[in-house]
């Protein structure tokens, strides 16, 4: 049992570091943000209304979906699509690596308080010919796993609010984006800071914030380049990504569609998965 264990964790570094990094999206052709030079300028009130509403538009949202694509340090280059949920919980990402560290297709489920990991014919090969590998996703006791996998839970509206309070937010001008004419936005967001610092600015409550500055902040970035791309309605087409991490640049690039629109997660067939907090527990009894 102990040599099962060796093999789960071999499986879940194999597929996490291929997966979770890129629940956020996706990248720009080098992932490095753009120079900036000269003298700082207050944003113009009008452009911080604009902003504002989208991402309150967003923010309200409970499910959407998203096409994920470009380059994540340590991982090279990825590209996916993701539908979330955010009451009840759930989401669905299925990605595809290369370049990188790990490559191949991904898949990551998460259904309430549990994160379901595939890996095609690959994890099979490892698993005793199951597919899928179970996490609960606050189970501390999964060899460190399970925080890794929460990664995978990303809450999209509160990486786009983090715009609303750049200091230097712009508007860029008019774009079409595929096939819808959007006005672009652009600023830098300081997520160094800790998070009760910019809490009052943001359209998000304290704790959808905080989450998605702390992700930002364990991969070492302590400023982020973000552009938004607004359409008719307020409705947030595009987002994009740029910052320096701690093992390079990061660029990320996100397409939205499907907003507010069902989103269902099945849950993989127990027969088929390998719950590996169990697969831990029971061989800690019999080392035990």
């Amino acid at each position: 049992m102990a040599h099962r264990s060796r093999i789960s964790s071999r499986v879940v570094g194999a597929l996490l570091t291929g997966a979770v990094l890129c629940g956020t999206a996706a990248c720009t052709a080098d992932g490095s943000p753009d120079d900036r030079s000269g003298a700082p300028v207050r944003p113009d009130k009008t452009t911080v209304a604009a902003v504002q509403k989208a991402v309150k538009k967003g923010a309200e949202l409970n499910s959407l979906s998203y096409r994920v694509s470009g380059k994540v340090p340590g991982q090279g280059t990825v590209k996916g699509t993701a539908s979330f949920r955010l009451r009840p919980r759930a989401a669905d990402m299925r990605m595809t690596a290369s370049g990188g560290a790990q490559e191949g297709e991904f898949s990551v489920r998460l259904v309430g308080d549990a994160g379901y990991l595939g890996g095609g014919g690959r994890a099979a090969a490892l698993l005793g010919g199951r597919h899928w590998l179970k996490f609960a996703l606050e189970d501390t006791e999964a060899g460190g796993f399970g925080g890794m996998l929460r990664q995978a839970d990303q809450d999209p509206a509160a990486q786009v609010s983090l715009l609303a309070e750049s200091d230097d937010v712009k508007k860029v001008g008019e774009e079409t984006v595929d096939g819808v004419r959007t006005t672009h936005y652009a600023g830098v967001v300081d997520v160094a800071e800790p998070a009760k610092e910019r809490a009052e600015k943001s359209p998000l409550d304290a704790g959808r914030r905080t989450k998605v500055v702390e992700q930002y902040q364990q991969l070492g970035v302590s400023e982020l380049h973000l552009d938004l791309w607004v359409g008719p309605g307020d409705r947030t087409v595009k987002v994009r990504e740029r910052a320096r991490a701690a093992q390079g640049p990061l660029g990320v690039t996100i397409r939205f569609f499907d907003a507010d629109k069902p989103v269902t997660v099945q849950v993989p067939p127990a027969s088929d998965t390998m719950d590996l907090a169990q697969k831990l527990r029971e061989a800690s009894k019999r080392l035990g």
